[in-house]
């Protein structure tokens, strides 16, 4: 529906999803996936760094994580802090090791298991948008 003659076009806003992946293709593959699709990625090489972007006030609607990654925490100790500090904020993770009950059992929205297709990412992404933002 356009908007009528002298009123302002509506507001769209911008979806931040934010990318933890240490593998630079696979992250730079779904990160341009999602772009592709609209969206805003801010994109992290381990959980250490996601949580400095959550911290340093990052607007995030999204989190997209591989579970085994280098660094002080993995995909699940991130799962963790998103949860305790912003619980409102999905988290799909990827995992070719670990089982889907665990992930969602500790507040996982989504598992997948890797290898994945990037159909199955842009699916899970939209589904959950869909019902938050």
């Amino acid at each position: 529906m356009e908007p009528a003659l002298g009123e302002p076009e509506p507001a769209t806003r911008q979806v931040h999803i934010l990318v933890v992946e240490d593998e630079l293709f696979i992250r730079m593959f779904v990160s341009d996936a999602l772009r592709d699709q609209g969206y805003t990625v801010i994109e992290a090489i381990n959980a250490d760094e996601a949580v400095d972007i959550l911290m340093a006030g990052k607007s995030i609607d999204l989190v997209f994580s591989d579970v085994r990654m280098p660094g002080s925490l993995d995909g699940l100790g991130l799962l963790g802090v998103v949860k305790g500090l912003f619980p409102e904020v999905p988290v799909i993770l990827a995992s070719g090791h670990l089982g889907s009950e665990e992930a969602l059992a500790k507040g996982a929205s989504h598992i997948l298991s890797k290898p994945y297709q990037i159909d199955a990412v842009l699916e899970c992404v939209a589904k959950e948008l869909a019902s938050t933002v």
